[in-house]
């Protein structure tokens, strides 16, 4: 554990360096230097907008439905647990996930947080069915509270690449949320995926 915390302490510091290595620190006033420090401290601290993940934090049982048809034809429906944690100094909600896909094991990794740089919440995803990483960016609608994401997916059946999706997330509760993915491409109501998340008792 100690090693892996001095790696990532490495690899901020390594960036550190190379950000300020971008402009003329020389020439700066300390004044000047210390104002440039304190906005890169503010933008690595974590904000309102990471505590709004907060109510996702936990352990789950999840029911997953994936219509391989259509909306209008009958889901494939399988269960499976999550875990839950806020990660990194609370920077990040990282969600690890266990059970079956299409009646063969499944586990799987998501990392969702907010960009204080570009005012937005980013989500990756990466499983052991996929070599492939999906990265998705949004926002949470201020009045309803519900979380949308945009990105794009490969679809290597179909020999189709970068196709839009959108998933939301539906905080229903403290003890139960619904993320939900939606094929763009087919129509913007078109559900292929959802999972809904209930409080392990």
């Amino acid at each position: 554990m100690y090693r892996v915390r001095l790696f990532a302490l490495s690899i901020i510091m390594l960036v550190a360096v190379v950000a300020l290595a971008q402009v003329d620190w020389a020439s700066m006033s300390p004044d000047e230097q210390q104002e440039m420090m304190q906005k890169w401290q503010e933008l690595a601290t974590p904000t309102a907008a990471h505590e709004l993940l907060q109510p996702m934090v936990g352990n789950w049982k999840t029911t997953t439905s994936m219509w391989m048809a259509g909306p209008d034809g009958p889901p494939m429906i399988s269960e499976g647990e999550s875990v839950k944690t806020m990660a990194l100094g609370g920077r990040w909600l990282q969600e690890d996930y266990s059970g079956t896909m299409m009646g063969q094991p499944f586990n799987g990794r998501g990392m969702t947080g907010y960009d204080n740089y570009k005012n937005m919440y980013i989500n990756t995803w990466q499983d052991d069915m996929s070599t492939a990483l999906t990265y998705a960016t949004g926002m949470r609608h201020a009045e309803t509270g519900v979380f949308t994401f945009h990105g794009l997916t490969d679809e290597p059946m179909l020999d189709v690449q970068d196709r839009a999706i959108k998933y939301t997330y539906v905080i229903e509760s403290n003890d139960k949320h619904v993320f939900t993915m939606y094929d763009l491409h087919a129509g913007d109501d078109f559900k292929v995926f959802e999972i809904v998340y209930e409080r392990a008792k």
